[in-house]
């Protein structure tokens, strides 16, 4: 009776708490857990740069530090799941809810050893004595001082420390276990307990529950990343300035929490759903038995062996499995070639989309000048409401009109062809460039040193742009601009006069470092003669304007609006053959394998695509940097990049391996196509025999 009736104990299983044991019950609780979970992983991406800012972190490192997540993954899902998959599996994926909500709060670790950090400090008006404003501009804020250069400063242990990072790593690894509990095993447990044409309906509808997590999980991001990074303190900066860094460790107290609660309830479902009508879930039931009897005569075949006992279709009916059993089960799994090939194709495509979905907000930071704030606010709607129509609208047609397993494949092909063709759109979609003054294109170097700025005593200066609006230029720094006064303006952001730099531009300065103007004209023709202050003007005086903090904005007219529109298509084709692809896994093997082969999926994406996927695109992105952090020898994140390499070299690496993996949707679309989807066919192994005649199919 305590397989089948609600608790948490044997002796805690009152009768008021047996009328929620229904699939329903357990959808509606899996799939709000999944939003929990979605808004964690959207959560972490959209305050990801945040993190880079404050810890000085490289888009390569912070890759590696995102792999703990799938080094557990691959260290523990063959046990996890095949263990966990003969256990009462809804209990289990609650001890790995309970392990996410503990990596919650370890992820706000290092901000409860290090703070917000001297930098950030150093820009709020409670560490600034109002009446020394100018003091505090020129020694943090850099004016133009007729100095000697700055000498090396002093940073706190958390500026370079390697501590931050190996926490957060440790923070994903124990999230790891989670991720692997509730995929692997909550979803083979709704297919158990759900009717064979209903599934789809009911993978839709937990999917899209899971969808809508984003949505609160951008709009967490956007509360917290519009607060700063000690809320407690006035910034002397806007969000828009790069220098910001918003609230990144608030929201994971929220979802430590919620997770905690989600892990009690769902460890009150029974191990197998009652079953109250008769017929009702008749299918399963019998495939369940076809199973145990299979893994019985395995078991007589591998002989009397000491292994653990494990219970299944009931208490009454046990069997003993051993490491033996193991091994043949693993090689079932491994030799079906539709599970490896369609396996395969997902690793491609998820290697293809991590440089977006981990460096989204970069991406959107450096090609449209949108902030993390921003980001959250815009593009989280727009993807969520286009996932969840692909969701919805595949899981109806699916369990209403049961398309063949050709039909279902071949829109995946047609997807995959189809988010080729976005990624070629998207290449050319961007803001108008804003060059920083000093930045040689044809070079691609960075020399900030002029006549206007000679004897400023700018040598190392943080990156600290301030925009000359009539120019629309970007100055590295106010000392760079050959600014000698601050001034706070009407809503308390700071400015500078008396500005040398922008007046210089009106004479069209040319650059005077002889070196580097020989190595121009011997790397390129004497035609590219290059101007450091690339902007003329008809001799106005601009030495009494005003520069603002921040760089100048960009002209993006209407790519942004059609960045949105591509990538909305491109989410709800993708998410509209993932219902699809989720049943083919399932019926491409035999019930007793399907746990364990959802195991070895998730093995195989961690190892070869979750891991491996961002630490590319990191580096990637890491190539295209034109002004690093550096202090007192130290390397730290990325402050600028190349926007046209940026984008170009992201997307094209995404076209090509999303490329494969349609190739690879196309072969499992001819191997799959005679698949039994529905269970319609009446034998003791349906899906087994149905995988069998497509294989001899293909072979001959």
């Amino acid at each position: 009776m305590t397989d089948t009736s609600c608790g948490l104990t044997r002796h805690f299983r009152p009768k008021w708490l047996q009328r929620f044991a229904t699939p329903r019950t357990y959808m509606v609780v899996y799939g709000l857990l999944g939003t929990i979970q979605a808004m964690s992983f959207v959560y972490f991406t959209v305050t990801l740069s945040n993190i880079e800012k404050r810890f000085k972190i490289s888009s390569k490192t912070t890759g590696m530090m995102l792999s703990g997540n799938e080094v557990s993954q691959i260290l523990l899902s063959l046990f996890l799941t095949y263990v966990g998959g003969q256990k009462n599996r809804p209990l289990w994926v609650a001890w790995g809810v309970a392990c996410s909500a503990v990596s919650c709060f370890i992820i706000i670790l290092p901000h409860v050893l290090y703070g917000a950090g001297k930098d950030a400090l150093a820009l709020t008006h409670e560490y600034m004595d109002e009446s020394k404003f100018h003091n505090y501009t020129e020694n943090s804020l850099e004016l133009c001082s007729n100095t000697t250069a700055q000498t090396c400063k002093q940073y706190t242990t958390s500026d370079f420390s390697a501590v931050p990072t190996v926490t957060i790593f440790i923070s994903q690894f124990i999230l790891g276990i989670g991720t692997t509990l509730y995929f692997s095993l909550g979803q083979t447990y709704i297919d158990d307990n759900t009717e064979k044409t209903k599934t789809p309906m009911v993978l839709a509808i937990t999917l899209a529950l899971r969808t809508i997590g984003p949505v609160f999980g951008f709009l967490i991001g956007f509360i917290c990343n519009r607060m700063y990074v000690d809320p407690t303190l006035t910034p002397q900066i806007s969000e828009k300035d790069p220098r910001w860094i918003g609230a990144w460790w608030l929201g994971w107290i929220l979802l430590g929490v919620a997770q905690f609660l989600f892990a009690f309830i769902l460890a009150m479902f029974p191990k197998t759903m009652p079953r109250k009508n008769k017929g009702q879930l008749e299918d399963n039931l019998m495939v369940a038995i076809n199973g145990m009897n299979t893994m019985t005569k395995t078991k007589e075949l591998v002989g009397d062996q000491k292994g653990e006992k494990i219970q299944l279709g009931g208490p009454s009916k046990t069997v003993e499995l051993s490491f033996q059993d193991f091994l043949i089960a693993f090689k079932r799994i491994v030799t079906n070639k539709i599970l490896i090939v369609n396996t395969w194709s997902g690793i491609l495509y998820i290697i293809g989309a991590s440089g977006f979905i981990t460096y989204m907000v970069k991406y959107l930071e450096v090609q449209f000048q949108k902030s993390a704030a921003e980001s959250s606010k815009v593009t989280g709607p727009m993807a969520i409401l286009a996932m969840c129509l692909g969701y919805l609208s595949a899981g109806f047609v699916i369990s209403k009109y049961k398309p063949k397993a050709f039909n279902l494949l071949m829109w995946n092909v047609i997807g995959g062809i189809t988010f080729v063709a976005g990624q070629m759109i998207i290449l050319n979609l961007s803001c108008s460039e804003q060059p920083l003054v000093g930045y040689n294109p044809v070079l691609n170097r960075v020399d900030l040193t002029s006549n206007c700025n000679r004897e400023c005593g700018c040598m190392n200066l943080k990156y600290s742009p301030v925009c000359h609006q009539r120019s629309d230029q970007t100055f590295y720094s106010a000392c760079h601009a050959g600014c000698t006064k601050s001034f706070k303006s009407a809503n308390s952001q700071p400015e500078y006069g008396n500005c040398s730099c922008p007046f210089a531009m009106t004479t069209g300065e040319r650059f005077n470092n002889e070196n580097f103007k020989n190595e121009l004209t011997d790397n390129g023709p004497s035609t590219h003669t290059w101007t450091k202050f690339q902007y003329k003007t008809d001799g106005d005086n601009f030495s009494q304007d005003t520069l603002k903090s921040g760089p100048c904005p960009a002209d993006c007219g209407y790519n942004f609006v059609a960045f949105l529109a591509v990538t909305s298509v491109m989410h709800f084709i993708t998410s509209s053959g993932k219902i699809g692809n989720i049943l083919i896994n399932y019926r491409a093997v035999s019930v007793e394998d399907k746990t364990f082969s959802q195991g070895l999926s998730l093995l195989m994406l961690s190892l070869f695509a979750f891991i491996p996927g961002p630490i590319l695109f990191g580096h990637i992105i890491d190539t295209t940097c034109i002004i690093w952090d550096e202090s007192c020898g130290g390397k730290g994140n990325c402050w600028l990049y190349n926007k046209d390499e940026f984008r170009r070299k992201l997307n094209l690496t995404a076209i090509v391996f999303i490329a494969g993996g349609t190739i690879l949707d196309a072969w499992v679309c001819y191997l799959g196509k005679d698949i039994d989807l529905y269970g319609e066919k009446d034998s003791a192994h349906p899906v087994e025999n149905n995988t069998e005649k497509s294989e001899e199919k293909s072979e001959s």
